[in-house]
């Protein structure tokens, strides 16, 4: 089962999760069956007074310990493996929630970051070379400003191709010409 785990009042107050952890219980609390071929080893472990069991006591019905067939625990036996599929079944489902959790954040944060991008503001010179970036489709092209228009500009990229890009995805080409002089100043 799960419980509520220690220090709750703290998280709860400092406006965290709720966290729980995971307890076994016994289905029947205080009762353990052993093989019948094994009873005289239980009742020599359960005469010792220091051992490395807990002190415990057999069930008596008067004089005699009742022997109960396997297939009188086989209900028992069912009820845990259900128990065990059911405690699976919930870790997957929290596990899965915790999964969409993140991935929600991290949305949130990817989705707010391409907003402030989106609002970023360029001027662009008519017939500046420029590349895009983040776009794979344009990978490696490099076209002409036809016009900035603040947060995105029209650029032509030879042929038919004109497109309207977000400014924060244009950048000025390296671009240059093999006649084009790069000297320092005397």
């Amino acid at each position: 089962m799960k419980r509520d785990a220690p220090g709750k009042r703290r998280r709860l107050a400092m406006g965290q999760r709720r966290l729980l952890i995971e307890v076994d219980l016994a289905i029947l609390p205080g009762f353990v069956f052993a093989r019948a071929d094994r009873l005289l080893d239980i009742i020599r472990a359960g005469a010792l007074t220091y051992g490395p069991h807990p002190r415990f006591t057999l069930l008596q019905v008067g004089d005699r310990v009742p022997v109960v067939a396997e297939d009188q625990v086989a209900g028992l036996r069912k009820a845990e493996a259900e128990a065990v599929e059911a405690i699976e079944g919930e870790r997957q489902a929290e596990q899965r929630a915790d999964e969409r959790r993140a991935r929600a954040e991290r949305l949130g944060t990817e989705r707010a970051r391409r907003k402030a991008l989106r609002q970023e503001r360029r001027q662009f010179e008519q017939g500046e070379q420029v590349t895009v970036d983040d776009m794979p489709a344009l990978a490696g092209m490099v076209g002409t400003v036809i016009e900035g228009r603040g947060t995105s500009a029209r650029i032509h990229f030879g042929g038919v191709l004109t497109m309207e890009v977000e400014a924060w995805r244009v950048r000025p080409s390296d671009v240059q010409s093999g006649n084009t002089l790069t000297r320092d100043a005397a």
